[in-house]
C-alpha cells in the first residue's frame, strides 16, 4: 500500500511543470507553421503587383514562394545554432575549470551542430534562388558557371549567403567533434560570421542614403535576435527535461534576454526609420515594421514572467518568417533619387575638409561607438565594484582606458572618421590612431587584471554542491588557451601588426574593400586588435600569456620600427593610385590629384607611426627601471630577514673554488 502512495501524491505537483514547457514550444512551432502557410497564400495573392510597381521582371510564383520560406528556415536555423552555442557556453553551468562541457552543454552543442547543418543547406539553396530573382527570373543563368559566379559577385547578397553556407558548415563540423568549452566558444566565431554575412551584403547594406548606419543596426539586431531565440529554446528544453541547476539556468537565460531584447528592438527601430527616410517600397517597409512589432511582443515575458517561454519562441519564429518575406520575397526598390556620394558611401560630405571640420562632430559610427561605450561602462563598473569592496585601483589606468575608448569614438565619429571613408590621406590617419594610439592606451588600462579582481570566484554551495563556472573562470580559461598563446607569440604579433600594413595596401584587398561599409568596420576592428596584441606583451599592465623579459620587449619594439618607416616611404613614393576605381567614381572636387593625396597619406603613416613607437620605447624603459627598483628593494628586504644568506652562500662557493684551485 505504501509503495503506491508517493507517485499519486507527486503527480499533481510535478507533471504540469514538466509538460508546460513542452506544450509551449509545441504551440510556438505550430503557430510558426501556420504563419508559413499564411505567407505562402499571401505571396500568391499579391501576385506580381510589387514587381510591376517597381518596374522589374516578375519571377515565377514558385520562386516567389520558395525564396522567403527558405530564408525563414535560414533565420530559424541560425537562431537555433548561435543561441544553442551561447547557451552551452554561458547559460548551462559546468565545472569551475571551464574546460569541459557539462552533459547538458554537450547535448546542446550537438543540437547546435544539427541546426548548423540545416542552416548550411538552406543558405546554399538561397544562393541560386537569389541569383535567379536578381537576374530577372531567368533560371538559365545557373547552367553557365561563369555567368552564375559573375552574378553572385555583382549582386553581393548571394555572396553573403555563400559565405554563410560555408561558415555554417564549419560550425556544424566543429560542433560534432568538440567536447571542450573552448572549442564551443571557437565555434561561435564562424556561426556569428554566418549570421552577419548575409545582413552586411543585403538590401539594407547596399542601397540608399544612410545605409552605413542601417547596416550596423541590422547586424547588431540580427546577432541579438539569434542569441535570444536560441537561448530561449534551450531554456524551454532544460525546463522540460527537468535538468539540475534550473534556477541558475533560468537566471542566466534571463540576463541574456535582458541584454539581447532591447538591443534587437533598438536595431530594428533604426532599420525601420531608415526605410521610411529613404522611401523604400511601402509593402516592404510594412513587413519590416511588422517584424519589429513581433520582436517587441516577444519581450513580453521579461515584463510578465508568468508568460511561458513558448510565447517568446512563437513571436520570434513569426518575426523570422516576416523577415524572410521582407528581405527575400520582394525587390527592395528605392522611390527617392540619391546622389553619387550617398550611393557609394551612404552620405554627402559637406565640402572640402578643414581643421575644425575634421576635429568636430561628423558621421555617427553605430557599431564602433556602441562597442566603445560598452567597454568603457564595463570598466567603470569594475572600478566601482572594487571601491565598494574597499580595494584601490590606480587612477592612471582608468584614465588610460577611458581615453582609449573616447579616442575610438572620436576617430570614427568626428569629421576625421567621416572623411576617412572618401579620402586616402584621412583614412591613413584613422589607421594610425586606431592601430597605434588606441591600443597603447587600452593595454595601459589593465582590463584583464581589473576583471580578475572585480569578478567574484565561484564558490561551492552551502549544501556541499560543487562550484559552478562563471565569468571569472571563463576569462581564465580563454587566457590559458592555445589560441591566446599563439596570438601573443612575439613573432605572430609582429607579423600581424606590421605585415597587415603591406598585405592591405600593397595588394588588391584595400581597393576591393573600399565600396563596402562592412569592410571598413572590419578594417577598424583589425587595426585595434592587432595593435593590442602587439603592445600587450611590451608595455601592457596585464600579464601576457607569453611573458617576455624587458630586453626581449625592447628588441621586439625596435624590430618593428624599420618596417613602419619603410612602409611610409614606399607609400609616399609609389606612382600607382591605390583604389583608383573607387576614388575615381567618387570624384571629390577638392581631391583633383589622387596620387598627391596618397603621398600625403604615406607621409602621415611615416610621421604618425614613428612618434608613438618612440613614446612606447620611453615608457618601456621607465617600466624596466621601476621593475629593477622593485626587484632590488625585494632583494634587500629578503637579505634583511635572512642575514643576506644568498650572498653568504655565493661567497662560500667562491672560497671553496679558490681552495680547490690552490
Amino acid at each position: 500500500m505504501s509503495t503506491t502512495a508517493p507517485p499519486a501524491e507527486r503527480t499533481p505537483s510535478t507533471e504540469p511543470a514538466r509538460t508546460r514547457p513542452v506544450l509551449a514550444v509545441g504551440v510556438g512551432l505550430v503557430a510558426t507553421a501556420l504563419a508559413v502557410l499564411a505567407v505562402v497564400l499571401t505571396v500568391g495573392a499579391w501576385g506580381d503587383l510589387p514587381y510591376r510597381a517597381l518596374g522589374v521582371s516578375t519571377p515565377s510564383e514558385a520562386l516567389r514562394v520558395a525564396l522567403p520560406l527558405v530564408r525563414a528556415i535560414v533565420l530559424l536555423a541560425a537562431g537555433l545554432t548561435v543561441g544553442s552555442l551561447v547557451a552551452a557556453v554561458v547559460v548551462l553551468p559546468s565545472r569551475t575549470d571551464a574546460r569541459a562541457l557539462s552533459a547538458d552543454g554537450y547535448v546542446t552543442v550537438r543540437r547546435a551542430g544539427t541546426a548548423a547543418a540545416l542552416w548550411a543547406l538552406a543558405a546554399s539553396v538561397v544562393v541560386p534562388l537569389t541569383v535567379i530573382v536578381g537576374t530577372g527570373g531567368d533560371a538559365r543563368v545557373l547552367s553557365d558557371p561563369s555567368a552564375f559566379l559573375a552574378s553572385v559577385g555583382a549582386l553581393e547578397e548571394p555572396a553573403g549567403f555563400l559565405v554563410a553556407a560555408v561558415a555554417a558548415a564549419v560550425t556544424a563540423v566543429m560542433c560534432r567533434v568538440t567536447f571542450s568549452w573552448r572549442t564551443a566558444v571557437g565555434a561561435l566565431v564562424p556561426a556569428l560570421l554566418a549570421v552577419v554575412a548575409p545582413v552586411a551584403t543585403g538590401h539594407v547594406a547596399s542601397v540608399g542614403a544612410d545605409h552605413d548606419i542601417a547596416t550596423d543596426a541590422a547586424v547588431i539586431a540580427a546577432v541579438a535576435l539569434a542569441v535570444w531565440f536560441g537561448t530561449t529554446v534551450a531554456l524551454a528544453r532544460h525546463r522540460a527535461r527537468r535538468r539540475p541547476h534550473g534556477e541558475v539556468v533560468a537566471r542566466r537565460a534571463r540576463w541574456v534576454a535582458l541584454v539581447a531584447a532591447p538591443v534587437a528592438v533598438a536595431g530594428l527601430l533604426v532599420v525601420d526609420v531608415y526605410l521610411v527616410r529613404t522611401g523604400w517600397a511601402t509593402l516592404y517597409g510594412g513587413i519590416a515594421a511588422a517584424t519589429l512589432v513581433l520582436v517587441v511582443l516577444a519581450a513580453a515575458p521579461l515584463v510578465a514572467p508568468r508568460l511561458p517561454a513558448g510565447w517568446t519562441v512563437t513571436a520570434l519564429g513569426l518575426a523570422a518568417v516576416a523577415a524572410g518575406l521582407a528581405a527575400g520575397g520582394f525587390p527592395p526598390g528605392l522611390l527617392r533619387t540619391t546622389s553619387a556620394q550617398e550611393t557609394i558611401i551612404g552620405f554627402d560630405l559637406p565640402g572640402p575638409p578643414d581643421v575644425l571640420g575634421l576635429l568636430g562632430p561628423g558621421r555617427v559610427n553605430v557599431l564602433a561607438d556602441l562597442t566603445a561605450l560598452v567597454l568603457a561602462g564595463a570598466y567603470v563598473a569594475g572600478v566601482l565594484r572594487l571601491r565598494r569592496r574597499g580595494d584601490a585601483w590606480p587612477v592612471g589606468r582608468t584614465v588610460a582606458w577611458l581615453a582609449g575608448c573616447a579616442l575610438v569614438v572620436w576617430t570614427t565619429t568626428s569629421g576625421f572618421g567621416e572623411y576617412a571613408m572618401a579620402m586616402f590621406s584621412v583614412h591613413m590617419g584613422t589607421h594610425m590612431v586606431l592601430s597605434m594610439l588606441v591600443p597603447i592606451l587600452l593595454v595601459l588600462g589593465g582590463p584583464v587584471t581589473l576583471a580578475l579582481r572585480a569578478l567574484p570566484p565561484s564558490r561551492a554551495g552551502d549544501d556541499g554542491s560543487p562550484a559552478l563556472d562563471g565569468p571569472r573562470e571563463w576569462l581564465l580559461s580563454l587566457l590559458a588557451s592555445p589560441v591566446s598563446r599563439v596570438l601573443t607569440h612575439p613573432v605572430v604579433a609582429l607579423v600581424l601588426f606590421v605585415g597587415s600594413f603591406y598585405a592591405l595596401y600593397f595588394s588588391p584587398i584595400y581597393g576591393a574593400a573600399l565600396p563596402y561599409h562592412w569592410a571598413h568596420q572590419l578594417m577598424y576592428l583589425h587595426f585595434v586588435v592587432t595593435g593590442y596584441l602587439f603592445f600587450w606583451p611590451i608595455i601592457g599592465v596585464d600579464r601576457s600569456p607569453r611573458p617576455l623579459p624587458h630586453v626581449a620587449r625592447l628588441a621586439l619594439l625596435l624590430a618593428s620600427m624599420p618596417f613602419h618607416a619603410f612602409f611610409g616611404v614606399a607609400l609616399f613614393g609609389t606612382d600607382t593610385v591605390i583604389g583608383q576605381r573607387f576614388f575615381g567614381d567618387l570624384a571629390l572636387p577638392w581631391v583633383p590629384n589622387l596620387l598627391a593625396d596618397q603621398s600625403l597619406g604615406g607621409g602621415v603613416a611615416w610621421a604618425a607611426g614613428e612618434i608613438p613607437l618612440l613614446a612606447v620605447v620611453i615608457a618601456l624603459l621607465v617600466q624596466w627601471s621601476r621593475h629593477d627598483e622593485r626587484e632590488g628593494a625585494r632583494h634587500d628586504r629578503r637579505a634583511d630577514r635572512d642575514g643576506d644568506s644568498e650572498l653568504a652562500t655565493y661567497n662560500a662557493m667562491l672560497a671553496d673554488l679558490a681552495r680547490r684551485r690552490r
